[in-house]
């Protein structure tokens, strides 16, 4: 399918120690794919790799057949925001639009703004200064400014860090409707009470890929009830043995060779029609 991320193999070393080892995915435009792993499990380095910050020693990152530093604009939300907070949300959305769009006119630039504000739920915040909103509407106008220039692929590194339970599944729930617009998304994340939001769940320890596939498969694979408990599992394999083992899994073998996108509940985006990454 157009658009495919496809991750294959992807081995990189950082001061002459491997943290990455034979990384593979795949995700569909249509799909979040949640990444967790206990400190040190790769999450950083593997959100380098696909940024195409850093190159891999082996393997590759493609977009849509291409390789990922030729793909552009990709969409990045760090975990502490850099927003300005005496700007209203508006505002803050159309100096972005200003400086990320300068080929469109003033008006195409306008209807994006408040197309993207429609997107992320702040079309009634648009005239708040970000200053007085709270965490969870802050994400969102930060989550806004990537999806301005329509990017196909967007990575968050812990966006509900700091957030209440209740805000943090509003704002899972949010990215699992963004991907359904047609992007893929990606979330590096400790909110394992909202992982079924995701499509696509990829357990990370030491630079192994521990398990890859739908959330629920991950219970069966890990004999675990809860989400929670996948971590207190880590420890009963090494790092590769788990790798092995997830690699000769016939469901996830499955799941990393899908032909399409896993289907998501919404067929609509924060009341407003789907939207597919290109348009």
């Amino acid at each position: 399918m157009n658009g495919l991320l496809h991750v294959d193999q992807v081995s990189v070393s950082a001061g002459g120690t491997r943290i990455l080892h034979s990384v593979e995915m795949t995700l569909h435009p249509g799909e979040m794919c949640a990444v967790i792993g206990p400190s040190g499990a790769g999450k950083s380095s593997l959100i380098r790799v696909l940024l195409g910050i850093w190159k891999p020693d082996s393997g590759s990152v493609r977009v849509g057949g291409k390789p990922v530093d030729e793909v552009g604009p990709l969409g990045y939300v760090p975990q502490d925001d850099a927003l300005h907070r005496g700007l209203t949300v508006a505002k803050e959305l159309g100096f972005a639009a200003e400086l990320r769009m300068p080929g469109e006119s003033k008006d195409a630039r306008a209807e994006r703004v408040d197309r993207v504000m429609a997107q992320v739920g702040l079309t009634d915040r648009a005239q708040t200064r970000i200053r007085r909103l709270s965490g969870g509407q802050r994400k969102r106008v930060a989550v806004g400014l990537e999806l301005l220039t329509r990017p196909p692929l967007l990575i968050l590194d812990e966006p509900t860090s700091g957030l209440d339970p209740g805000l943090e599944a509003r704002t899972m729930s949010l990215l699992a409707d963004v991907a359904a617009s047609g992007r893929i998304v990606l979330v590096s994340t400790h909110a394992m009470e909202s992982l079924e939001s995701a499509q696509a769940l990829c357990v990370l320890v030491e630079g192994h890929v521990a398990f890859f596939g739908r959330p629920r498969q991950a219970l069966e694979f890990f004999r675990v009830e809860r989400y929670a408990q996948l971590f207190h599992q880590l420890d009963k394999l090494t790092p590769s043995a788990w790798r092995l083992t997830a690699g000769a899994d016939a469901g996830q073998r499955r799941f990393l060779n899908r032909p399409g996108p896993v289907a998501h509940p919404s067929s609509t985006v924060a009341g407003e029609a789907v939207e597919v990454a290109g348009s």
